[in-house]
C-alpha cells in the first residue's frame, strides 16, 4: 500500500523530466507552484483525518483513501489538489496502526520499511518511466499521460485488495482474503496484543476517542514542537533532490528515458542504507545520533553540488545528485522516537498527525528552492539546504540533551521518594502521560 503511495507521488519528478511542464505550457514554477498547494492541502487534511481513523478504524479508512486518490482528472493544480486531500490520511493512520501491532523497540526498523518503500517506489518508476515514456504519441497521448494512467489503474487494484486484507486488530484477523481462522491462534493473539501493552501500557487506550484533554497537552508540548521543528526544516530539503533529481541528470546531458533509470541507484542505495541505520538504532538506541547519519549525509551532498565546476562533465553531476539523492531516510526513526516519548495515546495520535503535516507543509518552502531561474545547477536553493541541514542537526543534539537531563531530573526525585510518596504520587497526581514523574523518555 505505501509502494503504491509512493509511485503516485514520485511520478511527477519522471513526468517532468519528460517535459511535462511544457507540454501544458508552463515552467517549472508553475510546478513548484503545484507542489506548494499539495503540501499546503495535504497537511490540513491530515489531522482531521486522524480524528477520522480513530473513529471508524484505520483498516477501513486506508483503503478508503486509497480508492479515492488515484482519481486524477482534470488540469494540473486540480489533480494536485485533489490528490493531497485523498493522500493526506493514508500515512497518520498507518502510523496509528503500526503502533498498535509493535512494540516501542521494534518500531523504528518497521518504519524504515515504511519509509523506505518510496525509495523502491521511486526506482520502480525510474525503471518503468523508462520503457513508459517510449509510448508518447499513443493514443495520442503524452509518455507522461501514459504514466499516470497505469499508476491509476494500479492504485485502485491495491484498495480493493486492502479492503478485504486488513484486520481490525490482532485479535480479530479472521476474514475475506486472511481466511475464516485468521492469522493467529486465540493464544498467539492474546500474546500478540499482550507484549505491546506490557511494553506501553498507554496502548489500551489504542481505541480510546481524541479528547480535548488530548489536543490540549499536544498544544502545550514543547517537546513536540521541536520535533515538528526538526521534521518541518530537516525534510524541507528533500523535496528539491527528489522533484529534479531525473531532471537534473537530464540537464548533465543524458536522454530523459537514461536519466530516469539513472536514478534507480541513489532510490535503492538510499533504501538500503536507511534499514541498516534504523535496525541499529532500535538495537542500540540513540536515535538522534543514528538520525545525524542521514543529516550530515544530504549536507555533505548538498555542498558537493555547490561547489561543482560549472564545466564539469555529466558524471560528475550524476555522482553528485546520486550521494544527495542517496541520503538516508531519518523520518521513520524520528517518528518512532517522537511516538515512544509521546503518552498519553490520544495525544501520541494527535503528535503522528502532526508530524505527518510537518512534514508535508515543508514543501510549501522546499517547492521553492529550486527556482527556474537558478537551474541548472540551482546554486542559491543548494545552499539554503545546507543551512537548513546544520540547523537540524543542533536540534536532534538538543532535544536528546533535553530528554537526557529530564530523565535524570526524575529519577534523582523519584529515587529519593518513599514507597508511600510514590503510591501517593500515583492515586493523587493530575500529571499525565510524558509528563509524569515516573515516565521515562526514549533516548
Amino acid at each position: 500500500m505505501a509502494f503504491v503511495l509512493n509511485m503516485d507521488r514520485t511520478n511527477l519528478s519522471n513526468a517532468i523530466s519528460d517535459h511535462l511542464a511544457e507540454n501544458l505550457g508552463f515552467t517549472n514554477n508553475g510546478v513548484n507552484t503545484g507542489i506548494l498547494a499539495y503540501s499546503i492541502i495535504f497537511t490540513v487534511f491530515t489531522l482531521p483525518s486522524n480524528f477520522i481513523s480513530k473513529k471508524i478504524g484505520a483498516h477501513r479508512w486506508i483503503p478508503i483513501l486509497m480508492s479515492s486518490w488515484a482519481i486524477n482528472f482534470g488540469g494540473f493544480m486540480a489533480v494536485r489538489v485533489l490528490i493531497a486531500v485523498t493522500e493526506a490520511g493514508f500515512i497518520p493512520a498507518s502510523l496509528n496502526y503500526l503502533t498498535s501491532w509493535y512494540k516501542t523497540r521494534e518500531l523504528a526498523t518497521r518504519l524504515a520499511f515504511f519509509w523506505g518503500i518510496q525509495s523502491v517506489a521511486s526506482a520502480v518508476s525510474g525503471l518503468i518511466s523508462f520503457g513508459i515514456f517510449r509510448l508518447s504519441g499513443v493514443g495520442g497521448l503524452y509518455g507522461w499521460k501514459w504514466l499516470f494512467l497505469i499508476d491509476g489503474i494500479f492504485t485502485h487494484i491495491i484498495a480493493f485488495i486492502a479492503f478485504l486484507y486488513l484486520p481490525k486488530n490482532a485479535m480479530n484477523t479472521g476474514g475475506f482474503l486472511r481466511g475464516k481462522k485468521g492469522w493467529f491462534t486465540e493464544k498467539e493473539a492474546k500474546i500478540a496484543v499482550t507484549r505491546v501493552i506490557r511494553d506501553d501500557l498507554s496502548k489500551t487506550e489504542q481505541n480510546v476517542p481524541i479528547t480535548r484533554e488530548d489536543v490540549k497537552m499536544a498544544l502545550c508540548d514543547s517537546k513536540l514542537w521541536v520535533h515538528l521543528l526538526t521534521t518541518f526544516l530537516g525534510m524541507m530539503t528533500d523535496t528539491p533532490i527528489q522533484t529534479y533529481l531525473p531532471s537534473i541528470i537530464r540537464d548533465g546531458g543524458f536522454p530523459v528515458t537514461t536519466a530516469n533509470l539513472l536514478t534507480m541507484p541513489s532510490y535503492l542505495g538510499g533504501l538500503v542504507f536507511s534499514l541498516l541505520i534504523a535496525h541499529s538504532s532500535d538495537k542500540h538506541g540513540e536515535v538522534a545520533l543514528h538520525a545525524l547519519i542521514g543529516n550530515i549525509w544530504q549536507m555533505v551532498g548538498y555542498i558537493t553540488l555547490k561547489t561543482l565546476p560549472a564545466d564539469a562533465g555529466r558524471w560528475p553531476l550524476f555522482a553528485a545528485a546520486t550521494v544527495t539523492g542517496a541520503a538516508p531516510s531519518w523520518h521513520g526513526m524520528h517518528i518512532a522516537y517522537m511516538s515512544a516519548n509521546m503518552a498519553p495515546a490520544g495525544k501520541r495520535a494527535i503528535a503522528l498527525g502532526a508530524i505527518i503535516g510537518a512534514a508535508n507543509l515543508n514543501g510549501v518552502p522546499g517547492s521553492q528552492l529550486y527556482r527556474a531561474e537558478d537551474a541548472p545547477r540551482y546554486p542559491k536553493g543548494n545552499l539554503i539546504c545546507i543551512i537548513c541541514n546544520v540547523i537540524t542537526l543542533f536540534l536532534f543534539l538538543s532535544q536528546r540533551l533535553r530528554y537526557s537531563l529530564t530523565n535524570k531530573y526524575r529519577a534523582k526525585k523519584w529515587n529519593a521518594m518513599s514507597d508511600s510518596e510514590k503510591k501517593e504520587y500515583n492515586n493523587n497526581t493530575k500529571d499525565k502521560g510524558n509528563d509524569r514523574l515516573d515516565f521515562r523518555f526514549r533516548i
